[in-house]
């Protein structure tokens, strides 16, 4: 089936230029790509037609000229030439942030943590508007896992203890983690939630802003996050010792939507990422997202291996 694009085209005037200035960081956002001087393209889907929707609106407020299309096909183009556009940009996106790991330095650089956690916002955002998952992602996760080590330093003995989690000592405590949950931090959520803490309270905040009684989770250096290969929700879940193959089902779908890397041939992965990225989009109070993506992933381990 042919991707749908939407196609918006642009006059913009002389003046005021902060015009200019103010459409061109909103394509730069939504990950549009240019196909010529004044014509911009995204895959097609309600949420960005409804920004390239309020876009145009405000061209024509300042009396330039806009125009949105949705087409089935470009001419003399086809869909993975697109597609390669939109990988060209990300990867030139990813290439950047790269280097900006690369260049971050030990835990006695002035700010360390702090930069850190800047970068890994980027690289959310960045994943929102990888629509065709770009090669350059994967580089860009290997610079911030190896930034992540040069930062928090080597583990230090017993700070990750590979034995089975006592319970008892995690009723009823505050979990932290970065703001913008997605999949690994989301699902992470629902099985703390569901399985190990029933009465668990989330706070989202940055590496540097910690509350002090929280246990964090799905940050760099901590526990309870990505350890070798696994994601945080697979580090739970072996760490809980629970024993339930559509739990084990489901971790392989995040493992496969979040790191990406091929281990699990899970159809479902893409789905998954797509509806939560869509759910971001929508919903801007992370608390507020949360709660939906637990009922999401609450359906999910209800139907997961049935039949269709």
């Amino acid at each position: 089936m042919l991707q749908p694009w939407l196609l918006l085209l642009l006059s913009l005037p002389p003046r005021p230029s902060s015009l200019r200035v103010r459409a061109w960081r909103r394509l730069k956002a939504l990950g549009a790509v240019a196909l010529k001087s004044g014509a911009y393209l995204l895959p097609f889907s309600p949420d960005r037609y409804e920004q390239f929707q309020w876009l145009a609106q405000e061209v024509q407020k300042d009396r330039g000229e806009a125009t949105l299309l949705k087409v089935d096909r470009v001419e003399n183009m086809n869909q993975p030439k697109i597609v390669r556009l939109f990988d060209e940009a990300r990867n030139a996106d990813y290439t950047s942030l790269t280097d900006r790991y690369r260049k971050l330095g030990s835990a006695k650089h002035p700010r360390a943590a702090e930069e850190l956690a800047r970068l890994a916002r980027e690289l959310d955002r960045l994943a929102d508007i990888d629509f065709f998952e770009a090669p350059g992602r994967q580089q860009a996760l290997r610079a911030r896992e190896a930034a992540e080590r040069r930062v928090t330093g080597p583990p230090k003995v017993g700070a990750r203890p590979a034995g089975r989690l006592v319970l008892e000592t995690l009723q009823g405590r505050r979990w932290a983690t970065r703001p913008r949950p997605h999949v690994d931090r989301i699902a992470s959520a629902w099985l703390i939630k569901r399985f190990l803490d029933p009465a668990a309270e989330f706070v989202f905040a940055a590496a540097d802003e910690l509350p002090a009684d929280a246990i964090p989770f799905d940050m760099a250096g901590v526990e309870f996050g990505h350890q070798g290969d696994d994601c945080t929700f697979e580090t739970l879940l072996h760490r809980s010792g629970l024993h339930d193959r559509r739990l084990a089902a489901i971790a392989e779908i995040v493992h496969e939507a979040d790191v990406r890397d091929g281990k699990f041939h899970r159809e479902e992965a893409r789905g998954l990422d797509l509806v939560l990225r869509g759910l971001l989009a929508a919903i801007k109070d992370d608390h507020e997202a949360l709660a939906q993506g637990l009922t999401l992933f609450d359906g999910l381990y209800s139907t997961i291996g049935e039949r269709p």
